[in-house]
């Protein structure tokens, strides 16, 4: 019993060693999502200088956006996207395997 003890502990320990690296950049990605939370606006939400709008109604109006993501710019993300956004209406986009929804 004892030597199968042994076996089972040898077991875990070289199996939870292989998670190490996994866990070193979970750690990594930890800190880096923290220091964007944590990192101070340059806008000051307290701030009231500035002119204040009693009533916003407008639409939006995207043309011919294009977009790629620093990090991965061999992939195209927008192209040539045109996109209009009517006040007061809603629109939905089925984009993969998420529903986006604007209003």
């Amino acid at each position: 019993q004892v030597f199968f003890a042994l076996t089972m502990a040898a077991i875990g320990i070289s199996q939870s060693s292989s998670f190490a690296p996994d866990s070193s950049k979970a750690k990594s990605a930890t800190a880096s999502i923290f220091g964007m939370i944590d990192k101070k606006s340059k806008i000051d939400p307290t701030d009231e200088s500035g002119t204040t709008l009693d009533s916003v109604k407008g639409e939006i109006e995207l043309r011919h956006v294009s977009f790629k993501y620093p990090s991965r710019p061999d992939i195209q993300i927008f192209r040539d996207l045109n996109l209009n956004i009517h006040s007061g209406k809603v629109k939905s986009h089925l984009m993969g395997s998420k529903f986006v929804s604007y209003s």
